[in-house]
């Protein structure tokens, strides 16, 4: 396993029972941007309220966030009475 990996966390929008999240690692940056940036998009923002890239090294045992994509919640149309 190499010393540093890259993990994209999800954040699920609209979990009943919390803030859920999914993870994808790679160990090649250049992989892990590229897999970021398919999801800086309007469409993420119906799953995801955040998506985060992290810089993972396994032998400090520390974890920095390189990029961050948020997304505020969906508009809706509905008028409540």
């Amino acid at each position: 396993m190499p010393d540093t990996t890259f993990i994209i966390r999800f954040e699920l929008r609209n979990q009943a029972d919390g803030t859920q999240t999914e993870e994808q690692e790679h160990t090649v940056p250049s992989d892990a941007w590229d897999a970021f940036r398919l999801f800086a998009e309007p469409a993420s923002a119906e799953m995801y309220s955040r998506i985060v890239l992290v810089e993972r090294n396994w032998t400090t045992d520390v974890e920095r966030d390189i990029a961050v994509l948020e997304f505020p919640a969906p508009c809706t149309s509905e008028i409540k009475v």
